[in-house]
């Protein structure tokens, strides 16, 4: 028998008639047993016997971690030139969590996610984009968790989508009809603070609330690692008091809505609003930063408001900015400050 012990498991290996037959296993019987049954088939001509399906172990079961595991030892093991993927899909990993389970860490939520973080902070190209999505497209094979449809980038696509008011009102009339109450003043609040909907909108506590103000960062990670204050609008405002009324006993307006409650309550708004196929709960806070953008507030104000640790995050906004902003922007590049015309001798 031609087993032999290869990483956290079994590899079983030979050679028929110049042909090389190779599977990994969790366990040395499970190699053996293959390797017997693959022999007995050639010998009678009959079809080769699938590896049997297992989960690789680990205490980390079901999560993104044992996904990639499990992929690497079923996979690309034997695949040539699959060493970019592995990396890609390393890399995918640690950026959500090796211990997260695969069911929120391949829900397209978070890949949304990862793909803004890509293009962002990273600034990679769509085309690299792409090969992660390959790796990511592998690791929820092996999960085995319901497959979102991937977004795949075209040549040049990079804008970010945000939600219309008629879309908001939208999503507003449907949970309220749905009787889904706190996700709707969740969903309200999001969009008019832009705040990050978990780090920051559902770990919101009540001492954060002062003065018709947020402060997010205070007690919470945020992305950054700084905390910034910011005005609350009367709707945002109106949502918190309700919530204030109804939950006042628990430790903050939203922190009894888990992830995947909205997840699944976002895909189910999706189906009922088929114009929102492309969206996502991420998508309130891009609304927040391109409205503000749209009616005219300088760059530099919305990335405090938004607090973006780098510039360049913010400058993904420029292009909705009103046309005579555009001189703001050029002088934020380094540009020369537009000439100023004097009026009345001023």
């Amino acid at each position: 028998m031609a087993v032999s012990p290869r990483g956290n498991g079994y590899q079983a290996e030979f050679v028929i008639k110049g042909e090389r037959y190779r599977r990994q296993f969790e366990t040395h019987e499970l190699a053996s047993k293959w390797e017997l049954e693959v022999r007995t088939a050639l010998k009678l001509g009959k079809a080769l016997p699938e590896a049997p399906e297992q989960q690789i172990g680990g205490t980390d079961a079901g999560s993104v971690g044992n996904a990639l595991r499990a992929a690497k030892e079923k996979r690309w093991a034997y695949q040539r030139g699959s060493s970019r993927a592995v990396l890609n899909a390393e890399k995918f990993v640690e950026w959500v969590g090796a211990k997260t389970p695969a069911k929120t860490a391949l829900h397209e939520d978070k890949i949304h996610e990862f793909l803004r973080y890509l293009k962002n902070d990273r600034k990679v190209t769509g085309s690299t984009i792409n090969r992660y999505l390959s790796s990511i497209s592998v690791l929820i094979k092996f999960a085995r968790v319901e497959r979102p449809d991937l977004p795949y980038q075209e040549k040049g696509a990079s804008r970010l989508r945000f939600f219309t008011e008629e879309e908001v009102e939208l999503v507003v009339q449907t949970l309220t009809l749905w009787g889904r109450l706190s996700e709707r003043d969740l969903f309200l609040f999001l969009i008019d603070t832009g705040a990050r909907p978990y780090s920051e909108g559902t770990s919101a506590r009540w001492s954060q609330f002062r003065d018709r103000t947020v402060t997010f960062g205070e007690l919470q990670l945020t992305k950054t690692g700084k905390a910034r204050t910011i005005p609350l609008t009367t709707r945002a405002l109106e949502a918190v008091a309700r919530q204030k009324e109804r939950k006042h006993n628990q430790a903050g307006p939203w922190t009894d809505i888990t992830e995947w409650q909205m997840i699944e309550l976002w895909r189910n708004v999706r189906a009922h609003l088929p114009q929102l196929n492309d969206t996502v709960i991420y998508t309130c806070r891009h609304t927040c930063a391109s409205w503000q953008v749209q009616r005219g507030v300088d760059l530099l104000r919305v990335k405090e408001w938004m607090g973006h640790n780098s510039y360049q995050t913010t400058l993904g906004y420029a292009h909705l900015a009103p046309k005579h902003l555009m001189d703001n922007l050029s002088v934020l590049e380094g540009g020369a400050s537009p000439r100023l015309r004097l009026v009345n001798g001023d």
